[in-house]
């Protein structure tokens, strides 16, 4: 692809992903979208076809990154570990660490979280599909090997406890991004917490969740 128009469709991408992050995807419009990208309205059709052919591409541009990251700090840990389990931090922040990391857009704010929060709340069949695709093979690797770092957990205890992590992740990175409101009584931005701080405080805490004896039904 020539130079210009490699351009112009990156400048798309990221128009689109800070729109619908802003608006949402359903009342996102194409001429929003083409006037933030300084593109013409044609060229979403000739690049790619449709805003659900767009909607596609801007999801798994910003989460592709952040799970091929997390399955290849997966695969490091198994080969570095042989047969052992994995040690239970370690595991954590494998799964942490691209989304802190990774999540951050050119402006400073967490548009990526804010698009996926977003997906997560108002579930369509595009994108449900799109999700499904992006990370449930992932999640399966990750329940797996919780599973053998927590052998006294049953696998249904493991899994309620890897969606509670997930929520932890999602929702102070949302409530971290600069357009998010400050909440009077947690402070969390006044915190200004950089990227290791905050990957090292939600390891400690999610690995305590984890360690949590097993609940008991009454």
């Amino acid at each position: 692809m020539a130079g210009k128009e490699a351009d112009t469709r990156e400048r798309l991408i990221k128009a689109a992903l800070r729109v619908f992050a802003d608006r949402g995807i359903a009342s996102a419009t194409l001429r929003e979208i083409t006037v933030e990208a300084g593109a013409n309205v044609a060229a979403v059709n000739y690049y790619f076809r449709s805003k659900e052919e767009l909607t596609r591409t801007v999801l798994e541009a910003c989460l592709r990154p952040i799970n091929e990251s997390r399955l290849h700090s997966l695969e490091k840990l198994v080969a570095l570990n042989g047969d052992a389990a994995i040690p239970l931090e370690n595991l954590i922040e494998a799964l942490v660490r691209p989304m802190v990391e990774q999540s951050l857009d050119e402006y400073g704010g967490r548009s990526p979280v804010r698009l996926l929060l977003q997906v997560r709340a108002l579930p369509q069949p595009l994108t449900n599909t799109i999700l499904a695709n992006q990370f449930d093979s992932i999640h399966r690797l990750f329940v797996e090997a919780l599973g053998r770092a927590l052998p006294d957990l049953t696998r249904e205890e493991i899994g309620l406890r890897y969606d509670f992590a997930r929520g932890a992740i999602m929702q102070i990175l949302g409530d971290l991004d600069p357009a998010a409101r400050d909440l009077p009584d947690l402070p969390i931005k006044q915190a200004r917490l950089d990227n290791e701080t905050l990957i090292r405080q939600l390891v400690h805490f999610i690995a305590a969740g984890f360690r949590a004896p097993a609940f008991a039904s009454p």
